[in-house]
């Protein structure tokens, strides 16, 4: 977010405590960076998603680059999942996130997403009901999978798992899934603390999602670009670390 002159601001919009970084100009007024780190967070531009909760890590390109990187390894490690199908497990994960720790932003962001997707997805009307029903885990409006996914999220967060759940996670999903879902949930609940640390908060006007920017075609197409993401991290665990 910068002003007239292309210049970052102190602080971001409603009081959030940084700046959105959004522009190079953005980039180059952030006097803490160094001239490399200048340098990726302008490269940086390019490859994440336009929102603001990636827009305020250029505050710290390489952090920002970090956290990208563990989302998009995440996102391959559980394909052909992904948080942008409506009601899927990812997606209800993060939605459950969201209300749990009761983040303005995250809470936002998702509801946006899903209501968008649900459209995109050609999914039946009353699948918007189900956004007002995520705190209820055993609502009739639910299969089983998306209501295992709500109460497994849910005892992740509590810090109290049971036998029962954890069994019928590994039923469902193995052990891979059960231990990526769970990274998953952890990826999204760091997200939720930075925003909140941040003083973040859910502004319609910055957060739109035209319909048909999530069909599954372009879901398709995202996921094929993170494919060989897996391949790509564990090639560099085993030859530089």
């Amino acid at each position: 977010m910068g002003d007239s002159e292309g210049n970052a601001t102190k602080s971001g919009p409603e009081g959030f405590r940084m700046p959105l970084i959004k522009s190079p100009a953005d980039v180059e007024a952030l006097s803490h960076l160094s001239p490399d780190e200048k340098a990726l967070g302008v490269e940086n531009l390019k490859k994440f998603p336009p929102s603001d909760g990636y827009f305020i890590m250029g505050n710290d390109p390489d952090m920002q680059a970090t956290l990208r990187i563990m989302e998009m390894e995440i996102t391959s490690l559980l394909h052909p999942d992904h948080q942008g199908i409506p009601f899927s497990p990812m997606n209800l994960m993060a939605l459950e996130v969201a209300r749990h720790i009761g983040n303005d932003y995250l809470t936002g962001l998702m509801q946006n997403v899903t209501a968008n997707t649900i459209g995109d997805f050609q999914k039946p009307y009353d699948h918007y009901m189900k956004l007002g029903m995520i705190e209820n885990q055993d609502s009739a409006v639910w299969n089983d999978e998306q209501q295992l996914a709500i109460k497994f999220t849910r005892a992740c967060l509590e810090f109290n798992m049971t036998d029962e759940v954890f069994e019928q996670a590994r039923a469902a999903w193995g052990e891979k899934k059960v231990l990526r879902y769970i990274a998953w949930i952890s990826y999204v609940h760091q997200w939720g603390m930075i925003q909140s640390a941040l003083g973040m908060k859910y502004l319609p006007e910055t957060m739109t999602y035209p319909r048909g920017s999530m069909t599954p075609e372009v879901i398709d197409v995202v996921i094929s670009k993170l494919k060989d993401t897996k391949e790509k991290v564990r090639k560099f665990w085993i030859e530089e670390t």
